[in-house]
């Protein structure tokens, strides 16, 4: 996800190929309680090139490969959004996610009138090795209903950030 050459190469293995949908998820997260300033610049940089600027690699090199009509879909998360952003905490991962969104807008702005659908999916606190055992979520529960979010808003074509359940998320 995070060297460029491995992308160019899977493009490679899949140029002969045509998909309607690219779901792109990447994700890491540093200490949660650490603040930005407190951050190494490496930490800082290893979670931003992972969860912000690999995933538009990602996007921008296989798009191609994606049918007029289909749907191009990141796994963001409802921390990325500044709105709902009024406890602060895990500083670095949500500006990650934050930029990431912000990415995503630009490339829908880029790619204006076209007839993709775009997508920003807030899988909801879900029990990962990075959502922790407190989460509230199950994978189970979760990407069942991310799956039929994603076929719902196909056909729709724009950018639409919502959670697992369709629910549009405030940026």
């Amino acid at each position: 996800m995070t060297v460029p050459e491995q992308i160019d190469a899977l493009r490679g293995r899949l140029a002969d190929r045509t998909f309607d949908v690219l779901f792109v998820s990447a994700g890491v997260t540093n200490r949660p309680e650490g603040t930005v300033a407190q951050t190494s610049t490496e930490e800082f940089v290893r979670v931003m090139v992972t969860n912000a600027l690999s995933p538009l690699r990602v996007i921008e090199t296989l798009q191609d490969l994606l049918t007029p009509t289909g749907t191009i879909g990141v796994m963001s998360s409802g921390q990325g959004s500044v709105t709902n952003n009024e406890r602060g905490g895990h500083e670095v991962y949500r500006g990650s996610k934050a930029a990431l969104n912000t990415f995503m807008r630009s490339y829908a702005a880029r790619h204006e009138g076209e007839d993709r659908t775009l997508v920003l999916m807030a899988p909801g606190w879900v029990k990962t090795e990075m959502g922790g055992e407190d989460a509230r979520l199950e994978v189970g529960e979760s990407i069942p209903h991310v799956v039929t979010t994603i076929d719902d808003l196909g056909g729709r074509p724009g950018l639409h950030y919502v959670d697992y359940l369709g629910r549009t998320v405030p940026w």
